[in-house]
């Protein structure tokens, strides 16, 4: 008959065999879930990768017309700051006269 000893023994045994068995099950599931995943970001980051390389390509139709009107627009802006700037300068030299007048 088996002393109480080595049944302990051998539940011990059988205990710490069935967790090494069960951590080498979990890690080499670990292992080949985080190969697919790896995999799968790869071919995920090339997909993005191909997006920004077309888009960086990409250039829009009507570009020069934009330049185009980007000058005139600058142009325009120039000449409302002289106009603003004699009109200005027109009050300032009416102020004095206006001030004299009388008003209603």
């Amino acid at each position: 008959m088996l002393s109480l000893v080595t049944v302990a023994l051998l539940v011990g045994f059988v205990a710490v065999a069935g967790s090494l068995a069960l951590v080498v099950m979990r890690s080499y599931e670990l292992w080949r879930t985080s190969r697919a995943f790896f995999r799968a970001l790869g071919e995920a980051n090339d997909a993005i990768t191909a997006s920004l390389e077309r888009l960086s390509a990409f250039e829009p139709r009507g570009l020069d017309r934009l330049s185009a009107s980007t000058a005139r627009l600058e142009a325009s802006r120039a000449r409302l700051g002289v106009l603003t700037g004699a009109l200005g300068r027109v009050r300032g030299q009416w102020a004095g006269l206006l001030g004299v007048y009388p008003r209603k």
